[in-house]
This record gives structure tokens, sequence and C-alpha cells, in this order.
């Protein structure tokens, strides 16, 4: 199983889309519940309610960041294409499709090993697998 810490608030590693939509579809649903109490006729009746709010909106954009870096690094991407997420109109799509739809790099790549396992094994692993056949 995945580490939980590792996921949500570290930007360092691949991750496949399984894991990312496993991740993002909670954070999501955190966030609606609060951009609906967010909304300017409910702001100041709770202060806090606000400052929580504010908090989980801070939690919300901590973890989708972490999450979507470390699906560019799995389509071996810089973590700077994050920005690309947040255009208005070009950045939901962008975020579908790159990192919620396209496959990431096969094997080992500069983030990291494959999260799948579908690493390329070491030489001296190679050299002795076809000495045996």
């Amino acid at each position: 199983m995945m580490n939980q810490k590792w996921a949500l608030f570290s930007f360092k590693g691949r991750m496949r889309r399984r894991d990312y939509w496993l991740y993002s579809l909670p954070v999501l649903f955190v966030t609606i519940p609060v951009f609906m109490y967010s909304s300017p006729e409910n702001t100041g009746t709770n202060p806090m309610a606000d400052i929580l709010a504010k908090v989980v909106l801070g939690f919300v954009m901590w973890a989708s960041m972490a999450l979507n870096i470390k699906r560019l690094h799995d389509r071996n991407k810089s973590a700077w294409w994050v920005v690309v997420t947040f255009l208005p109109l070009i950045g939901p799509i962008f975020a579908l499709v790159e990192l919620g739809i396209l496959k990431g790099t096969e094997g080992d790549n500069q983030f990291g090993p494959d999260p799948k396992g579908g690493s390329t094994p070491p030489h001296h692993v190679r050299t002795m697998m076809i000495k045996r056949v």
C-alpha cells in the first residue's frame, strides 16, 4: 500500500494513474463543500469556519500540487509544468489528459523507478539472465 504522507505531501518521485485518481478524487470531494461554504454570502458569518475553510483549502492546494507533480514526473516532465494546470480553460483539460489519461514513462526515468515495477533490471542481472538461457 502506498504511503499517504508521501502521496499527499511530497513532491518527489513518480505516481501511476491509478494511484493519482485514488488520491485526487477524495481531495476533490473535500474541496467541493468547502468551496460551497466559502461563497461571498457565507464568508464572515462564522470566523472559526472561515479559518477552517482556509486551512482545508491550503491542504487541498498542497496535496493537489504534490499529486500533480508526481504524475508529471511519471510522464518524465518537470514540476514546472504544474503551472499549466492553473490556466483557465486550458489547465483542467491539460490536467485531465496529461495527468489522468496518458500513460507514464515505461521503466526508469530521471525522476525515479517505474511505479508499476516495470523498471529495467540492472545490467549485471540482465547479463545473468542471458547466460542462463
